[in-house]
């Protein structure tokens, strides 16, 4: 074949699969006719303004290399909320981009921001390949109920990153409450959680033989794996729910304990946990690999811990790595339990840095016989400061990173039962892990990385 008849090849291959691609603009007044019509590889370019009226997604299919893109101009495309409907409501969907908008709940007690709706006998529902980026949800915190971004149906597969959730009943509920629709290999990635009622996120527990029946789960290219929630800031304030309604920042439940998925396991790091006056920061079960994460508390919520691992709904703790955290928190009840695990299975909590006001149980295990707790450092609340550059209860001058030559430990941690992880060689500044440090960070002396705030991460933002 000649040069010539080459490119015309390329090009009769190309051009009609260019040709299917379209920027589809709209407004407040027209996108509702516009939606349904969109074909893989569109983008539905969203004009600045108000929009009143809900965003359905029904029934849209984008591919793999091509999805569907739904996109604003930032904080100058607002979907108003209501109370009669979801603000973007998802079904029967997959390969679908929504990006680059804020939604306002206006403090009505209404429906949630983003939900991909339930799923019954009668009318099944499901949804794969669903990426959240770069929106402003805000004021859905009407009650303990509404939810900034939840799933109701079988899902799997979703992106959920570089969203700020400010004021809502819970920011991310995915997953039903009895264990049925289960939430299926996602990535929760560089969002900024605050000011919810009750969870900042919660992944819900698997009951057995679940997964098998979500036409949804089917539909994606994986049934089992893993849950990743990497470089988010979690934190809850005073207008968290007390008492028998109080959560704590981040919940994970468990996997089945038979069949499909049971496998599957939670990666929690580079996450940074602020305050909580009412519960623990961190609350997990089943298969969880929590590291490089730092979590500060200064309230002291009665008899709740900081991190803690224990049975909920029916699945005890399994597989449990918890390596290299850096906890500084006013909580007297202690920092890092594992309570009650599965007995077939090993736990680990080594490499952290724990500063709690009773160093005796700063870090404990109701079971050493499976629970190794190895090579941590702990000490007082109080004497943090020795330890780390400025512990300081004002978070503008808060640095947690190393002094000179502290949180060392005699050697470097053996670290290939931890390399399955997908950063088990990097620290909460992205730098590649020395072993010898304990807590979160790699290093000493200046801090060359983010500054410990109430935003976004940039230095991990993409």
């Amino acid at each position: 074949m000649n040069t010539k008849n080459i490119f015309l090849f390329i090009a009769l291959v190309v051009t009609p699969q260019l040709a299917t691609a379209r920027i589809i603009p709209a407004t407040p007044a027209n996108f509702e006719a516009k939606v349904p019509n969109l074909l893989p590889g569109d983008t539905l370019q969203l004009a600045a303004g108000i929009y009143t009226k809900p965003l359905g997604i029904n029934g849209l299919n984008g591919t793999l290399s091509n999805p569907i893109v739904i996109m604003g101009v930032g904080n100058a495309t607002i979907f108003n909320g209501s109370d009669c409907c979801n603000t973007i409501s998802i079904r029967k969907s997959a390969y679908i981009v929504i990006k680059n908008m804020k939604l306002d709940g206006l403090n009505i007690n209404g429906p949630d921001g983003i939900k991909a709706e339930g799923n019954t006998a009668a009318s099944p529902n499901w949804t794969h390949h669903i990426t959240i980026e770069n929106l402003m949800i805000v004021n859905y915190a009407s009650n303990q109920q509404q939810v900034g971004i939840s799933t109701k149906c079988p899902s799997s597969n979703w992106i959920i990153k570089n969203n700020t959730i400010d004021g809502a009943g819970a920011g991310i509920y995915l997953g039903n409450s009895d264990g049925t629709q289960p939430f299926v290999n996602g990535i929760i990635e560089n969002n900024f959680i605050q000011n919810t009622i009750g969870y900042n996120i919660e992944v819900k527990h698997q009951v057995s033989g679940q997964r098998d029946l979500a036409e949804g789960i089917k539909a994606g290219t994986n049934q089992s794996g893993k849950t990743i929630l990497r470089n988010n800031v979690f934190s809850k304030g005073k207008n968290s729910s007390a008492g028998e309604d109080a959560r704590p920042n981040v919940l994970v439940g468990g996997f089945p304990l038979t069949g499909t998925g049971k496998n599957d396991y939670y990666e929690v790091y580079g996450n940074f946990f602020y305050n909580n006056p009412v519960e623990a920061l961190f609350q997990g079960t089943g298969n969880i690999m929590l590291y490089s994460n730092i979590f500060v508390n200064h309230e002291n919520p009665s008899d709740h811990r900081v991190v803690y691992i224990k049975p909920h709904n029916g699945v005890s703790p399994q597989d449990v790595k918890i390596i290299h955290n850096t906890l500084w928190a006013n909580n007297s009840a202690g920092g890092i339990r594992i309570n009650n695990p599965d007995v077939n299975y090993r736990q680990y909590v080594v490499g952290n840095a724990a500063f709690l006001p009773n160093v005796s149980t700063a870090i404990t295990a109701s079971n050493t016989t499976t629970t190794l707790l190895s090579d941590n450092i702990v000490d007082s609340y109080a004497n943090a400061g020795n330890y780390v550059i400025s512990a300081t209860s004002d978070l503008s001058t808060l640095n947690l990173y190393p002094k000179v030559g502290q949180l060392k430990g005699l050697l470097s941690i053996p670290h290939t039962l931890f390399i399955v992880n997908t950063g088990y060689d990097k620290d909460f500044n992205n730098n590649t892990y020395d072993w010898i440090y304990r807590g979160a960070y790699s290093g000493s002396g200046v801090n060359k990385g983010w500054k410990l705030a109430l935003s976004n991460n940039p230095q991990i933002i993409q």
